[in-house]
């Protein structure tokens, strides 16, 4: 492989490592910028995954819709366990970290548990209809950059897409301005006739679909099939994402491209046959969310009201 051909495969694997963080970032944008953190994102991403590839498998006597049928039951799944992190965050008013904390650690145990139980003790990867990738024409035949930026899946694409998408709601329509003065004054919006905790409510839902989302195209897009915690810290780093991007979806693109070269440069360097140890390099996007929550996170201006339950009575 020479260095243009080496060049284009960093790229490429950069914008498809990128792609889940990008999804379930964006919908924590939301829920962050109507004051709810969700440290569950993790955990429905991984139920995401999982249910996601049950959509698909059991849907392969279609395989032209069975991938499609298998990421609306990954945005399903998490819109459903968003319902439960909502009811006690948003109606029982309780700690949104704890909360969040526990809806992981229920997800890591819940889906091994039905995955052992539907495919075995051994637990074999199942192999599912998935995206498959293509090229769009014309741009895909630029030279040197062509393959790298117009060679992928259709969930790449509709994820880049996302990004104007939320950034002109949020900034753009009166619904997102209500959503972003949840985040910082939910007292202020809520005596003009704002249902703070609808709005709140609403948000978190469509985080969870996000993340569902952002799971499932890891058992559906970037591998065919789901194994156990195969999120591998993917919420954790969604979260780090939406600090570096200070809650912005323009500049959580980027930062989800950042740590999407983090992914790519691990999975080169542990082919490279350097005769290092391979956990050195599994190490090195977890070192940069580290390193990236260090340097900004005291710098970054969060919403007033994240994390604080709103209580309409006070």
């Amino acid at each position: 492989m020479n260095y243009i051909e080496f060049f284009e495969d960093i790229i490429s694997a950069t914008i498809r490592g990128a792609t889940p963080l990008l999804i379930a970032a964006l919908g924590e944008v939301v829920s962050q910028r109507a004051g709810i953190i969700n440290i569950g994102i993790e955990g429905m991403m991984l139920i995401g995954a999982l249910f996601g590839m049950m959509g698909s498998f059991y849907a392969s006597g279609l395989p032209f819709v069975a991938p499609w049928i298998g990421l609306l039951v990954a945005g399903i799944s998490g819109l459903a366990t968003a319902a439960i992190f909502a009811y006690f965050a948003i109606n029982l008013r309780g700690d949104q970290v704890v909360i969040g904390t526990a809806i992981t650690l229920f997800a890591l145990g819940l889906t091994e548990v039905i995955y052992r139980q539907l495919f075995g003790e051994t637990g074999s990867p199942q192999s599912v209809v998935n995206f498959k990738e293509f090229d769009v024409p014309i741009l895909s035949q630029i030279p040197l950059l062509g393959q790298a930026f117009f060679s992928h899946n259709i969930v790449v694409f509709l994820a880049v897409i996302l990004v104007p998408c939320v950034y002109f709601f949020l900034y753009h329509t009166q619904q997102g301005l209500r959503i972003r003065a949840c985040g910082e004054h939910p007292k202020a919006i809520a005596t003009v006739g704002s249902n703070v905790s609808l709005l709140r409510t609403l948000c978190i839902l469509f985080a969870g679909t996000m993340a569902g989302i952002g799971g499932g195209y890891l058992s559906l897009a970037d591998v065919p099939y789901f194994i156990p915690e195969m999120t591998a810290g993917r919420g954790f780093i969604a979260l780090a994402i939406v600090i570096f991007g200070k809650w912005h979806p323009t500049k959580v693109f980027g930062a989800a491209l950042l740590f999407g070269l983090g992914f790519a440069l691990d999975n080169r360097f542990q082919a490279s046959g350097l005769g290092i140890q391979y956990q050195w390099f599994l190490m090195l996007p977890f070192v940069l969310c580290l390193a990236v929550l260090a340097g900004f996170v005291g710098r970054a201006e969060a919403p007033l009201a994240l994390g604080r339950p709103y209580d309409p009575s006070e």
